[in-house]
């Protein structure tokens, strides 16, 4: 699986995870705390903290924004 930084489009970090990994176990493994500030995608879609991520799959992680 690979870790994405939206702002730049390079990997950040390749991990393996192992089977019945969640989206909320994946930031733990990252050391990235899970809020309500934070949108995480898998393969293109918004996830929840609960949905399962699987070897393979692209995940990216990017901070909630706003403007004005």
């Amino acid at each position: 699986m690979q870790v994405e930084s939206i702002e730049t489009s390079t990997v950040l970090t390749k991990v393996t995870v192992e089977k019945q990994t969640t989206v909320g176990d994946l930031l733990t493994q990252l050391k990235i705390p899970s809020g309500k500030y934070l949108a995480v995608l898998v393969d293109g879609k918004k996830a929840d903290l609960d949905e399962q991520v699987n070897e393979g799959q692209k995940v990216i992680i990017l901070p909630m924004i706003a403007g004005g």
